[in-house]
C-alpha cells in the first residue's frame, strides 16, 4: 500500500479511536457461504464502522454549508468505515486465466459518510453523501488471505491469483436520497418509500432507483436498508431504547452501471476484464433484532448477472452486529 493511502487510512482510524466522537460501532460480515455452498464472485467482505450524531459546530457542517436548503440543510450524523472485500471467478482451482469469468480482485476501502434526516410533511427524507478511497490489487494481500483461509477450512485451493487486477488507488463519491413514510398496521409500524442513488469514481460509476419496506415493533436504525457490494451507503447511528425490538426489511434496486473497475479491469494498465452488463438489479430480505444498546441483523442479498457469460445470478448473506456506546 502506498504511503499517502496508508496515511489517509491512519488518519481515519485515529478519528475513529476518539471516544468523544462515538455513537455506535458496527461490524458487518458478508459471505456467500452464509446462504449457499458457493465460493465465487463476491466471495467475502468484512467492514468495521463507527457513526455518531453531530452538533452545529462539527467540521462536517462546513462541507455542506454552500448548498441550497432545498438540497441539504445540515449534517445530522457522520459515519466512518474501513472494509476489505474479495472477488473471484467460479473455478478457483484453475491455474490458467478464465477469460469468460470475472477477474480476481482484492479491495480495501476507507471513507466517511454524511447523513441528514428531514421531515417533509408525512414523509421523512434521508440524504447520504459518501466518499471512499482505497486500493485494489496484490498490495491488499487478499491472495494470501484466501489461501490461508482455504487451507484452514480444507477447501478448494485457490490457484489463479496471478491473474488478479493490478495495484490501483481508488476514489469514489456516492449519493443516496430516500423517502420514508410511516403507517400503523395491526399494532406494528410499517415504513416504505423510494430511493435514488448515484456514484462516480474509478471504482464504480452508476445511477439507479429503488424501493424499501420495513415492518416491525420498536424499530431502530429504521431508515437504512443494507445494500450489496462496495457501493453500499454509510452507517446511521443506532437509537437507544428500552426493551426488545424487531423488524423485517426488504428492498429492491435497479441501476445503470457505466463503469465497474472490478469487471472492466484496471484503468491505466492491461488486465483481465469481462463484458459488463449495463443494467443490474439487487434484492434483499432480512431480519433485525434489537435490545437496549445492541442490534443484530441477518440479510439475504440477491444480485442479477453483472457480466455477459455469467452462468447465474449471485447471492450472499450479510451478518451485522451494532453496539451503541
Amino acid at each position: 500500500m502506498n504511503r499517502s493511502l496508508g496515511c489517509l487510512i491512519g488518519a481515519l482510524l485515529l478519528s475513529l479511536a476518539t471516544p468523544a466522537l462515538a455513537d455506535v460501532l458496527t461490524l458487518q460480515v458478508d459471505n456467500d457461504g452464509l446462504v449457499s455452498s458457493d465460493d465465487d464472485h463476491y466471495t467475502s467482505g468484512v467492514e468495521f464502522g463507527w457513526a455518531r450524531s453531530v452538533t452545529a459546530d462539527h467540521w462536517s457542517q462546513s462541507l455542506m454549508a454552500g448548498l441550497p436548503d432545498a438540497w441539504w440543510r445540515q449534517v445530522d450524523s457522520v459515519g466512518y468505515r474501513v472494509s476489505h472485500r474479495m472477488y473471484t471467478p467460479v473455478d478457483v482451482e484453475r491455474r490458467s486465466l478464465i477469460p469468460d469469468d470475472r477477474p480476481y480482485a482484492g479491495l480495501v476501502l476507507a471513507g466517511f459518510s454524511l447523513h441528514e434526516i428531514r421531515q417533509r410533511g408525512a414523509w421523512e427524507r434521508l440524504n447520504v453523501l459518501q466518499f471512499d478511497v482505497g486500493l485494489v490489487g496484490p498490495a491488499t494481500g487478499t491472495d494470501s488471505l484466501q489461501r490461508e483461509v482455504h487451507r484452514f477450512t480444507n477447501s478448494d485451493r485457490p490457484r489463479g491469483w496471478r491473474h488478479q487486477l493490478g495495484n490501483e488507488p481508488l476514489f469514489n463519491l456516492a449519493y443516496r436520497r430516500s423517502w420514508w413514510r410511516s403507517h400503523q398496521l395491526a399494532g406494528l409500524e410499517w415504513l416504505h418509500g423510494p430511493a435514488a442513488v448515484g456514484a462516480v469514481g474509478n471504482l464504480i460509476t452508476q445511477a439507479g432507483l429503488g424501493y424499501g419496506l420495513r415492518l416491525g415493533h420498536g424499530m431502530v436504525n429504521r431508515h437504512a436498508v443494507p445494500s450489496a457490494g462496495p457501493e453500499r451507503m454509510g452507517l446511521l447511528p443506532v437509537q437507544h431504547q428500552s426493551g426488545f425490538g424487531w423488524q423485517l426489511f426488504a428492498g429492491a434496486e435497479g441501476r445503470y452501471v457505466a463503469h465497474n473497475l472490478l469487471l472492466d479491469g484496471n484503468t491505466l494498465r492491461d488486465s483481465h476484464s469481462v463484458e459488463r452488463q449495463e443494467f443490474v438489479a439487487d434484492a434483499i430480505v432480512g431480519l433485525a433484532l434489537s435490545w437496549e444498546r445492541w442490534q443484530a441483523s441477518l440479510a439475504h442479498v440477491w444480485r442479477s448477472k453483472e457480466f455477459r457469460g455469467q452462468e447465474s445470478a449471485d447471492t450472499h448473506g450479510s451478518l451485522s452486529l451494532s453496539y451503541r456506546l
